[in-house]
């Protein structure tokens, strides 16, 4: 019995990396927040108005998010000095201890910020991975469910650039 519910999760999760939701909350101002990033420095969405906002809800549990890692890294590196940032909100629970390790351990050089059920609640996160596009004007240009492409992700960031 186990052994099916672990077997039913894993195709749930492969079925679901690749789904977006390109239609809901779309062109919707995205709710502003304050959170803490790892040095303990508060953030505020609002501070990024004017750039195009990669929003990415993750945690080191899930596998679609560990995998999602390297191509986002990859652009974050490609668009930051263009006008695009990247926060990923972590909803570990716990301290940092194991989100800096994982950071650590693979490479993360974009600000990663501890989320909350709040913010969670305000942009609707049922599921991680969870990504966001926003505008240059703080809208919501499209939500991905799951890993989302990297070739999508980009493309949508430099429409928006």
């Amino acid at each position: 019995m186990v052994k099916r519910f672990i077997v039913l999760s894993i195709v749930e999760m492969a079925l679901l990396a690749g789904c977006t939701d390109k239609g809901v909350q779309r062109d919707t101002a995205a709710s502003d927040f304050s959170l803490q990033d790892m040095s303990g420095k508060t953030v505020r969405l609002s501070d990024y108005k004017g750039k195009v906002v990669l929003l990415e809800f993750w945690a080191t549990w899930c596998p679609p998010c560990r995998a999602s890692v390297p191509g986002l890294e990859k652009l974050h590196k490609a668009y930051k000095d263009k006008g695009m940032v990247l926060l990923a909100v972590s909803m570990d629970d716990g301290g940092w201890d194991e989100v800096k390790s994982f950071m650590k351990e693979s490479g993360i050089t974009y600000t990663v910020l501890k989320g909350t059920e709040d913010v969670a609640m305000k942009y609707d996160v049922r599921s991680i991975p969870m990504m966001l596009v926003l505008n240059k004007e703080g809208r919501i240009a499209r939500r991905y469910l799951g890993m989302g492409s990297d070739e999508d992700l980009e493309k949508d960031i430099k429409a928006g650039l």
